[in-house]
């Protein structure tokens, strides 16, 4: 596979063009996630804004955001030819130029992580990696009961999880792919036949569970992202579907294994060998790799994940651990689960907490809550464990593949903060 189709390309844009509006205008979010994405679809700015139905609407400052966006999913820098997203306005125009680009410079991916366990960083795959697994899995969905005839996806395809089971795999498999809200709508209404594939994530398939919706014998799913619980797959199961296929790997590593065993073994995929307890080795670039996470292996291929390891970050020169010091917060009564990151504030780091309080907390005033967990924490840690800036909300947050996301403390959109001179805010 050399290259990507229109279609994939212009899917590709309209998902980084809404997550770059989602995050310019927050109180839109849902509008932009929910849009439909055509070749014809118009980039223009409101000056020029004609008021048609296919046009969006945007100042210089997010058209360069979201050019922005583009050319580094792209790997433009080495083309040339960034510049003409701020002169042609249609996404079958924007598809050409990175058709284009991909012909004249480097054909390889960037990808963004969660931010889930940190600040998201930026991650380069190898095109030729991307599509041998892609290609790979190809190759093991033929071997299930009823071969892939259509994609069922509710994952972007800007994420690395996305991009290799809704955009590679179906253009492989030379299948159609239903995105967004048409995936949904089909599975709500239980529309799916023998031969759909659904690509989803943990939260969905528990969603899908609750719903108590019902699978046509011959559908089947691909999970990642996390685990699904094992009572989720035992209830979807039941109501029809026939195999949860679950992937392991990250965005620094993109795929590592694979399982259709409920709770069982991942078996590592070919790229990949066991070098030692904490890595793998890239067969082909003969070079080391860390395990994203703690696992438990049963021989030379199959493995378990365990637990995410808990990197330490530096706070004034002090290595310091906030998986340990959230389960510290988490243990007080007031709280139901704790997150702790690092926080970038007025040149310097600290630490931050987002709190979900127990049911014990919920008619209590959010400084209240704050004042004695803090008051708790400075018994239990040392100074400079304890996070100087805390948030209250009603849950963590999460982005639309149900992975944790990072939050601003100093914005009222998900709950309510109180930094260290316990001003509401």
């Amino acid at each position: 596979m050399k290259c990507l189709s229109q279609d994939s390309i212009i899917a590709i844009i309209g998902a980084l063009i809404a997550d770059e509006l989602a995050t310019l205008r927050p109180s839109d979010e849902q509008l932009w996630k929910g849009r439909q994405w055509h070749p014809d679809t118009m980039i223009t700015t409101r000056s020029r804004a004609r008021g048609e139905n296919n046009e969006i609407e945007v100042d210089s400052f997010e058209w360069i955001s979201i050019a922005s966006r583009v050319v580094e999913f792209f790997q433009f820098d080495s083309s040339g030819v960034e510049d003409y997203l701020l002169r042609v306005s249609s996404l079958a125009q924007w598809a050409e130029v990175v058709t284009a680009s991909r012909t004249q410079g480097s054909r390889d991916i960037t990808f963004s992580t969660s931010g889930s366990t940190g600040k998201a960083k930026k991650c380069v795959q190898r095109w030729d990696n991307l599509v041998l697994e892609a290609e790979y899995f190809a190759h093991y969905f033929a071997n299930i009961d009823a071969p892939v005839t259509r994609l069922i996806s509710a994952v972007p395809p800007h994420h690395i999880y996305g991009f290799i089971f809704s955009v590679l795999l179906p253009e492989i498999l030379n299948v159609p792919v239903m995105r967004g809200f048409k995936a949904f709508s089909l599975t709500q209404r239980q529309a799916l036949f023998a031969g759909d594939l659904i690509v989803g994530f943990p939260g969905w398939y528990q969603q899908l569970a609750q719903a108590q919706t019902e699978f046509a014998e011959g559908v089947n799913a691909v999970c990642s992202s996390g685990p699904v619980a094992t009572e989720v797959l035992q209830r979807l199961q039941q109501q029809g579907l026939a195999e949860v296929i679950e992937v392991y790997g990250s965005s620094e590593t993109s795929g590592l294994g694979v399982r259709r065993e409920r709770g069982g073994w991942y078996k590592l995929l070919p790229r990949w060998q066991k070098k030692d307890a904490e890595h793998l080795t890239d067969i082909a670039m003969q070079a080391a790799v860390a395990l994203p996470d703690e696992v438990d292996w049963l021989d030379e291929c199959h493995f378990r994940p365990l637990a995410r390891i808990d990197h330490a970050v530096q706070v004034n020169g002090y290595n310091v651990y906030p998986k340990r010091i959230a389960a510290v917060i988490a243990e007080h009564r007031l709280v139901k689960t704790a997150r702790v990151r690092l926080h970038e504030h007025d040149g310097g780091t600290r630490l931050k907490t987002l709190m979900v309080p127990s049911q014990d907390a919920r008619m209590m005033p959010v400084d209240e809550i704050i004042a004695q967990v803090r008051e708790a924490l400075m018994n239990q840690l040392a100074r400079i464990e304890v996070p100087r800036t805390f948030t209250v909300a009603s849950h963590v947050p999460l982005n639309d593949m149900g992975k944790e996301t990072d939050w601003d403390p100093n914005a009222d959109l998900i709950g309510y903060s109180v930094n260290e001179g316990w001003r509401c805010i």
